[in-house]
């Protein structure tokens, strides 16, 4: 009797404290809880043969190019760099945000939905993790795809100037790897946001 009596306080004991935590949660403003960027999420290759288009060398043998088509190079563009101003623990204002777009080139006949993008810095300083190191996607509208990352970046006052080369490449479902393009990533320092210091 004693045992299931310290079970049954012990189980009260667990409900209480997901009853405070929840009501703790409920209580904290948004900006205290931090940021929710949307836009990338983590690439998951199914495994599955990728199916390889025919190139132009199968429908005309005299023509340039390869009897396959394969996994094209993408473009990629950089459309905004948006640096922190506040300090870490400001909410969404001591995050940095990087807005990318990217393309297929026009003469591929794949969709860009079929791919991840895996992302390599080759140089440049890093403020903290931008890229991870798993290939990404992000959202798709017709034939293109839309990246926004972000990173802890802090107030202005303990930042450095970017200037990152990075490359991207794309990966299959069935984890075939294509030819990388390289893009560079620069911007100054934050503004201050003068009315939180």
């Amino acid at each position: 009797m004693r045992m299931h009596t310290n079970k049954l306080l012990a189980v009260q004991g667990d409900n209480m404290s997901k009853l405070i935590i929840t009501f703790i949660l409920s209580v904290l403003s948004v900006d205290a809880l931090g940021c929710s960027f949307g836009g990338v999420s983590l690439f998951k290759p199914t495994l599955e043969r990728w199916e390889e288009h025919e190139g132009p060398r199968q429908k005309d043998k005299n023509a340039e190019g390869d009897y396959w088509e394969k996994v094209p190079t993408p473009i990629v563009k950089v459309i905004n760099v948006q640096r922190g101003s506040e300090s870490p623990g400001s909410s969404c204002g001591d995050a940095g945000v990087i807005n990318l777009e990217i393309f297929l080139p026009k003469s591929s006949t794949y969709n860009i939905e079929e791919f991840g993008v895996f992302f390599r810095v080759l140089n440049g300083k890093l403020p903290d993790e931008i890229f991870p190191d798993i290939p990404l996607i992000g959202e798709i509208e017709k034939e293109k795809m839309s990246m926004t990352l972000a990173w802890l970046d802090g107030h202005p006052k303990h930042q450095f100037p970017l200037n990152i080369e990075v490359e991207a490449f794309l990966v299959t479902n069935g984890l075939n790897v294509g030819s990388p393009t390289r893009f560079i990533i620069k911007s100054g320092i934050g503004t201050a946001n003068k009315a939180k210091h």
